[in-house]
């Protein structure tokens, strides 16, 4: 009896101790959407001033995947105007998901926002453009894939009566994905 208990007690000890060396052989999936554009590429591309970037994280998700948001104030310093589309808040935000290699999650990500465009979700079809493996434009915001990691960017700077268009988002998704190709290479 005494064998067994320690047969059981080793065997359990064992399995975790594998078990953990399993897990922490595989790679993270944390993705810090901070890190994939810096202030200066900003305000290069919108030509206006933002802050250093506040990250906000879901972590990890049922589905596997981990969400990580940034978000930049445009002219930090500037009270925004109550009138104004938006009660005058101005951002940048970019969310980043990592998602487990090989489930094509980063595909079914950007074919949600056709499902969300067919279901009256959202305003607008999704438009393709040419980022990555696969982007889109979906109205408010730059939907991108590259590998098992996507992202969605949004420059929020309304005008009275101007249409959106996807300029800025587009001159910054090139920056992003450099990062991106820098991290997968390591």
């Amino acid at each position: 009896m005494k064998r067994a208990l320690a047969t059981a007690m080793a065997t359990a000890l064992l399995s975790g101790a594998m078990g953990s060396a399993v897990f922490a052989a595989e790679p993270s999936l944390e993705i810090n959407a901070c890190e994939l554009l810096t202030p200066a590429e900003i305000t290069a591309a919108i030509g206006l001033p933002v802050d250093q970037g506040r990250r906000q994280d879901e972590g990890m998700s049922r589905d596997g995947q981990y969400s990580s948001t940034c978000f930049w104030t445009i002219e930090p310093g500037k009270a925004p105007d109550q009138t104004a589309p938006g009660r005058g808040r101005r951002f940048v935000i970019l969310n980043a998901q990592r998602w487990p290699a090989g489930r094509d999650m980063a595909k079914k990500f950007l074919q949600a926002f056709h499902e969300s465009a067919d279901q009256g979700v959202i305003a607008n079809q999704p438009v393709p453009r040419k980022f990555g493996d696969e982007a889109l434009w979906w109205g408010d915001g730059l939907a991108v894939r590259k590998g098992d990691v996507s992202f969605g960017l949004s420059v929020f700077m309304p005008k009275r009566g101007e249409a959106r268009t996807s300029a800025l988002e587009e001159k910054l998704a090139p920056q992003i994905l450099k990062r991106l190709d820098r991290k997968t290479a390591v």
